[in-house]
């Protein structure tokens, strides 16, 4: 058993001070593991004590055999989530007589350097700051504080992996070896991956690593419920005595309903959380939530990630998010107790029963998007090329091609490619080589040493959306996805209740200058919530053609289920059917909808290609369908050529022209500008367009004309 072989002192504390009964089941199957020393990667829902599984066999290490610190660096990525596992940890460290510190942008210089004259047994960190450390202590420092470490945590795995952030730290713990005396354990924590073997693989080049699992969850309940805001009052107040997370799609929503829940149901306790608010005051919110025996807690995705806000009995969610991953993260935050998880979904829209339903499916078969890990991610590489130049001093051209190399983000990116990146980067003054050795150039400094190389640390920016402002006044947000496809300088859309005409697009500040406009078409792309893509979307087809798990019907309530059966049949009446994508033409307005139901990164890219290659104008998307009017006689032959020979046109030298128009609006972080042109395009089309998806759902399915449909609509 885990807990018998635990030190005394651990086993004490367990069973007197937090008076648990037995360990929880992650616990049981991670603890032992860990102790073979073998790297891991540990997947458990929020709240099933997956923290605790790494908490104690890495405590019961350091006390049993007297380990010096710095023992354990625990990285995650975000300050309100390193104050909050602070707070965990310390409870156990202090009866342990262990020692932590906190290291972020909020702590003091005095905190940092008394850890520096005193190492802990514990630093908890983020990238950013991890990176800061490396390059601007001295190479004595680092080896006194780094020779003893022994293991290193990465909580919210999954936030890092396909991120830029993510690619920073890969690299980062490659570089940290150089300072390290012994072999370190890397322990990987998420409640959520789809690919867990591949995340294993950024972890770790360990062969015997392994992956452990939480399998005993008990099964959520969910309850869809189709109305307006009536409708989640009504509900609400049958739940008074339950403690009931609340999630919104934005800070404006997450305002309304946290008026309108105390003017109509008058709560005890009701607390609102998001982005805007000040740090302190979300904190007291968490807390006063945390110690409550009921109450609503009203946010946006902030609450997304593992903070500990104590037992909470439902999940609310205001629409269903738009990725399997999210919905299934959020749903984890309840049923804690060994309760199982809780989650009501509210829909006013037709469309939300559908992608809640394909949610659920998806859910319940364990099926979540992939991360996707960039094959070749050369703006961080570019950042990291700089960064160790700027750790060493100097280094040799060789040397520092092979210590990038060994980084699992890194190790697709070969000699040659290399070898042309720095000479690129000496051309532009970034780097100087003499003989044989490789320093930094001149406009390194001049370009990003600002703020004592504070935006230098960052590789990301805070946000891709881009503020939309009449004058000063701030109207509203719209996620860069849409805004760099489908607006341009003197477009009209509605946002907000009110029809706008854009006069100036910020692509370098992510700002849109509007006026006031009479008429405008409310835009069909537009959308709060983020890009739905491939899984989800392919299942909603499913769905549409009766082909999923009916047992997930009880979910649903009658107004939901009418809703449901409506579309069935329509999909039946008009030639929706398996390996088909139903074409629709619209002869009055000479328009045609292709329905991949691929996910709107998909449709974007094929419009893209029609426009291209057939002229085609006046192009609208959804995640269901790519749409346009089309001039002369366009017919269904003319989609067949182009679908036919997908694989060669995305080679083609033309489309790339195009796709370079549309990638190089993109800012995808502040260093890829400095790369060459064809980097560039190639590392923003891979956020802009699904390749992958377009040449699945084309070489799966055959074109079939269809009648008028009433998904053009969606």
């Amino acid at each position: 058993m885990p807990f018998q072989s635990l030190d005394e002192r651990i086993k004490n504390f367990i069973t007197g001070r937090l008076k648990w009964i037995d360990l929880m089941p992650i616990q049981k199957n991670a603890i032992p593991t860990v102790k073979e020393g073998k790297d891991l990667l540990i997947i458990s829902p929020t709240a099933s004590g997956k923290t605790e599984a790494i908490f104690i066999p890495l405590f019961d290490d350091i006390l049993k055999n007297n380990l010096e610190p710095l023992s354990i660096l625990y990285v995650l990525p975000l300050k309100a989530l390193i104050n909050d596992i602070y707070d965990r940890m310390e409870r156990w460290c202090e009866p342990l007589n262990l020692t932590i510190t906190k290291w972020h942008g909020d702590i003091s210089p005095s905190k940092k350097e008394k850890f520096i004259k005193e190492p802990t047994d514990i630093l908890l960190i983020t990238p950013e700051s991890l990176e800061s450390f490396l390059i601007n202590k001295n190479t004595d420092t680092k080896r006194r504080i780094f020779k003893n470490l022994r293991y290193v945590v990465i909580d919210e795995i999954h936030y890092f992996a396909a991120s830029d952030r993510g690619i920073q730290l890969n690299s980062l713990l490659n570089r940290l070896k150089r300072y390290t005396e012994d072999e370190v354990q890397r322990i990987g924590l998420s409640a959520t991956i789809g690919n867990p073997k591949t995340v294993l693989r950024w972890l770790t080049d360990d062969e015997d690593a392994k992956i452990v699992e939480d399998k005993s969850q008990i099964s959520p309940q969910y309850k869809v419920i189709y109305g307006e805001d009536a409708a989640i009052i009504e509900t609400l107040k049958r739940y008074s005595d339950k403690k009931i997370l609340f999630f919104v799609h934005s800070r404006k929503d997450a305002e309304r309903y946290h008026d309108m829940i105390r003017k109509h149901l008058n709560p005890k306790n009701v607390f609102i959380h998001h982005s805007s608010i000040d740090k302190k005051i979300k904190e007291e919110s968490e807390e006063n939530f945390k110690r409550a025996k009921n109450g609503i807690m009203i946010c946006t995705s902030t609450l997304e990630l593992g903070i500990d806000i104590g037992d909470t009995d439902i999940i609310v969610q205001n629409h269903p998010p738009l990725q399997v991953s999210s919905f299934v993260q959020r749903v984890g935050r309840s049923g804690r107790r060994r309760n199982p998880p809780r989650s009501i979904v509210f829909c006013d829209d037709e469309k939300d029963v559908f992608i809640t339903l394909a949610e659920i499916c998806l859910a319940n078969e364990e099926k979540l998007e992939e991360i996707g890990i960039p094959e070749k991610p050369k703006d961080i590489y570019f950042h990291q090329i700089l960064s160790s130049v700027f750790e060493y001093g100097k280094i040799k051209k060789k040397d520092l091609f092979y210590l990038l190399n060994k980084s699992f983000v890194f190790s697709n990116i070969d000699k040659e490619e290399y070898k042309l990146l720095i000479a690129d980067m000496i051309k532009k003054d970034f780097l100087e080589e003499y003989g044989g050795y490789l320093s930094l150039g001149y406009d390194f400094e001049k370009e990003f040493g600002k703020r004592n190389f504070m935006e230098f640390y960052s590789v990301f920016p805070s946000s891709y959306d881009f503020v939309v402002r009449e004058g000063l006044k701030d109207i509203g947000r719209m996620d860069a996805f849409f805004v760099i496809n489908y607006l341009e300088r003197g477009s009209d859309f509605a946002l907000g209740g009110e029809n706008w005409k854009i006069l100036e697009i910020n692509y370098d500040t992510f700002e849109i200058k509007v006026k006031r406009t009479r008429g405008g078409e409310a835009p069909h792309w537009y959308g709060t919530r983020g890009v739905m893509d491939y899984l989800v979307t392919r299942r909603i087809y499913d769905i549409l053609l009766n082909d999923f798990d009916r047992d997930n019907l009880r979910y649903l309530d009658d107004a939901s289920k009418m809703i449901l059966g409506k579309f069935q049949e329509e999909a039946l009446r008009v030639g929706f059917e398996k390996g088909v994508i139903p074409i629709e033409f619209d002869d009055n307005e000479r328009r045609v909808f292709i329905y991949t139901f691929g996910g709107l990164r998909v449709n974007v890219l094929l419009s893209s290609i029609f426009k291209v290659y057939c002229g085609v104008y006046s192009i609208y998307d959804s995640p269901y369908f790519a749409s346009f009017k089309f001039r002369g006689g366009f017919g269904i032959e003319d989609i067949r050529d182009i679908t036919r020979n997908i694989e060669d046109i995305l080679k083609d030298e033309n489309l790339k022209v195009h796709i370079f128009e549309k990638a190089n609006k993109l800012v995808k972080n502040k260093f890829i500008r400095y790369l060459p042109e064809g980097d560039q395009i190639t590392l923003k089309s891979a956020l802009l367009f699904d390749e992958c998806g377009l040449i699945d759902v084309l070489q799966e399915n055959s074109l079939k004309l269809a009648a008028s449909t009433p998904f053009k609509a969606w």
